[in-house]
């Protein structure tokens, strides 16, 4: 092969959309094309695209794949129809739509500067028009079952996968030499883990073993003592599971409900994009089904967490301000966080999708309820700003609810940076900045 790696050689053949035999192509018309993310790819999204073809009343709706490849094949108003999905990693799916080699990108992070300014033609690409953020998971730091270590901190995530930390008998543990497990560099996985940890993308060091995908690491974290890796939440049911501490926060190994709130340092976000300057009717329609009630059933099917806001009883922090306390303990949180876009006072593209959510909620709800609407702002040395700024962000959300969706009902509660979910000056901005929802 010349020397090219097999993914190299993966991600020529998607370049030129080698997608179909010529006879299917002839045969079969392809409805859209998802190209991306392999946590997405592998099983979510072949399950969205089944669940969409039915929604439609398709027949003969059938699978076929050959490793990152993946072909849904139907009839559809007594035409044979094809949706190809090609999962090799989620910098992949943002350049095949830059070559219009995609209809879709399946991406496990956000876009990046240098993928938004590639696709600036386009438009706006964070916007809720080609943005859709379509469930939650999170990365689950993973070690082998006999392995005595409970607990880390990001810093000592950070050490271990640049090299400063090489055996586990320096955190406690047994001696024996550490193997960090690393996606590769195309990896969303990789990049969220590079974020939360490192601040950014970060070169592996000369310790650390590159796998394949997700179904290595779950096989070498069981199989090697000293192996440590990362996993979506989805495919880590049966490994040994680390709690992790960010900053003052406590210690933590993720459960769903962790998960939904994005309070878990490890939380991501799961993304399809698509490009707002063209308009085709099924890409539309297949991102409506994955947004709606029917489609987010079967985002928590696959083992994810879906976006459908759910009521969740709270332990109430022991050092909180006594107003704040008093809420955690007679009333419940849901689900539902709204966040804002990167250095912008607008809610992001997911949060203006949950102002419907919320509606729909207390529409569907069995009782009276009211709202209370808590603002934290980011960590600042003024509290005072910190606590106009945390005010600030809850009367935004009250402004959307009251003006959009004719929900009125709510009082404020600003604790300005108040529990911090991080202490890292990059991410505390957006994950800090929040404003969380509380029903009586």
């Amino acid at each position: 092969m010349g020397g090219l790696s097999i993914r190299a050689v993966a991600t020529a053949l998607l370049c030129c959309q080698l997608l179909v035999t010529p006879a299917l192509a002839a045969e079969s018309k392809t409805l859209f094309r998802l190209t991306g993310s392999n946590t997405v790819g592998a099983e979510l999204a072949p399950r969205l695209v089944k669940g969409y073809l039915h929604s439609l009343k398709a027949t003969d709706i059938k699978q076929r794949s050959d490793d990152e490849h993946h072909w849904i094949s139907a009839r559809l108003d007594g035409h044979a129809v094809e949706v190809p999905i090609v999962a090799l990693g989620s910098s992949t799916g943002f350049k095949a739509l830059h070559s219009d080699s995609a209809d879709i990108g399946m991406a496990s992070r956000q876009i990046k500067q240098k993928e938004l300014e590639m696709l600036a033609r386009f438009g706006n690409l964070t916007g809720a028009e080609a943005e859709h953020v379509i469930g939650l998971d999170a990365l689950v730091i993973a070690v082998h079952p006999r392995n005595p270590i409970g607990q880390l901190t990001i810093a000592q995530l950070r050490q271990i996968y640049s090299g400063e930390i090489l055996n586990w008998a320096e955190l406690g543990g047994p001696d024996l030499p550490i193997r960090p497990l690393h996606r590769d560099i195309e990896s969303g996985t990789r990049a969220t883990f590079d974020r939360e940890v490192f601040g950014g993308s970060q070169p592996a060091a000369g310790n650390v073993y590159e796998v394949s995908g997700n179904a290595e690491t779950h096989q070498l974290v069981l199989r090697q003592p000293g192996a440590i890796g990362y996993l979506p939440f989805a495919d880590a049911t049966d490994v040994k599971k680390v709690a992790i501490k960010a900053g003052d926060l406590a210690a933590v190994i993720p459960d769903r409900g962790i998960i939904a709130t994005e309070d878990f340092p490890l939380t991501r976000r799961l993304y399809l994009y698509k490009n707002p300057s063209q308009y085709k009717p099924h890409v539309d329609s297949f991102l409506q089904f994955v947004e709606s009630p029917t489609g987010q059933e079967l985002v928590a099917e696959t083992g994810f967490i879906n976006l459908t806001p759910v009521a969740l009883k709270m332990t109430p922090y022991p050092n909180a301000p006594e107003t704040y306390r008093a809420l955690m303990e007679k009333a419940e949180r849901l689900s539902i966080s709204f966040r804002f876009a990167d250095g912008s006072s607008e809610l992001d593209s997911r949060a203006l999708k949950d102002l419907h959510r919320l509606e729909q909620y207390m529409d569907n709800a069995d009782r009276e309820l009211s709202l209370t609407l808590v603002g934290f702002s980011d960590q600042k040395s003024n509290s005072n700003i910190t606590d106009i700024i945390s005010r600030f962000r809850a009367l935004k959300v009250q402004g959307a609810l009251l003006r959009d969706h004719q929900l009125g009902d709510s009082r404020i509660l600003a604790l300005g940076a108040f529990a911090p979910l991080t202490a890292d000056r990059e991410q505390a901005p957006i994950k800090n900045s929040r404003v969380e929802v509380w029903i009586n």
